[in-house]
């Protein structure tokens, strides 16, 4: 008799409760948006993308069962190789320009990840090895993909990092994805990604229908927008400098 496999919770996320590793597998539980997520993947897992999870169906439980890559999320530089700024701006550009034009994408100009930050991001010896939690994938503007990431990966208000280095690192990770990338259409992706978290989950903190816990989510996300968007406005000019570098 083939045994259970042994499930662990996995820490982290705050749109799927309930994520559990089981032997080398992903249990993640289904929501409104995993048909299309799981569709993604599988043109992705055809198409032969590393860094994309492997989708293996839904399991007894009516779980999307995914595979497990082993490694960490991270959330400073110490953690990171440096080399990794530029190899992140590529998977990017490799699943924008893998998506344009596909069915999935719709009417759209690609498919965008829609939530790729360092936490969705699995790093081996600080390298980025896959990019996962797909639940936010959507037809849309590859920017808002690069100005997401730009803002979550390089710009932080805590962590004693000089700014001068996430500006040079907001640099790398725009030479990844596209080096003709001008820092005003960077900077201003950036700037709107920041703007659109403080919106919704300004609006989440005040929403009563959500549990307290959400709510005291929507209120953390709207301080961290709120002062990595004062880091930018503060030192805008460090940062465009850094982009237009030759």
């Amino acid at each position: 008799m083939d045994r259970e496999p042994i499930e662990e919770l996995l820490a982290g996320g705050n749109t799927t409760e309930g994520v559990v590793k089981a032997d080398r597998t992903v249990r993640r539980p289904r929501g409104r948006r995993s048909s299309f997520a799981s569709e993604v993947l599988r043109a992705l897992n055809e198409a032969g993308v590393a860094w994309a999870p492997a989708y293996l169906g839904i399991d007894a439980e009516g779980r999307d069962t995914l595979s497990y890559i082993p490694g960490t999320t991270t959330d400073h530089p110490s953690q990171r190789d440096e080399r990794c700024y530029a190899a992140f701006g590529g998977i990017l550009r490799e699943l924008h320009d893998f998506s344009r034009g596909i069915p999935l994408a719709s009417n759209s100009e690609c498919l965008v990840h829609g939530d790729p930050g360092p936490f969705n991001v699995i790093m081996a010896e600080g390298m980025p090895v896959a990019l996962i939690d797909w639940d936010s994938v959507h037809p849309g503007d590859p920017m808002e993909d690069v100005g997401y990431a730009g803002w979550t990966w390089c710009i932080q208000a805590v962590g004693n990092v000089p700014v001068e280095d996430q500006a040079r690192r907001l640099r790398l990770l725009a030479d990844g994805y596209d080096p003709e990338l001008t820092a005003d259409v960077l900077i201003e992706a950036v700037f709107r990604s920041q703007d659109a978290i403080i919106r919704i989950e300004g609006a989440n903190a005040r929403d009563d229908q959500l549990s307290d816990q959400r709510r005291q989510h929507a209120r953390a996300a709207v301080e961290w927008a709120s002062s990595c968007r004062g880091v930018l406005d503060k030192d805008l000019e460090i940062f465009a400098e850094a982009l237009r570098c030759e």
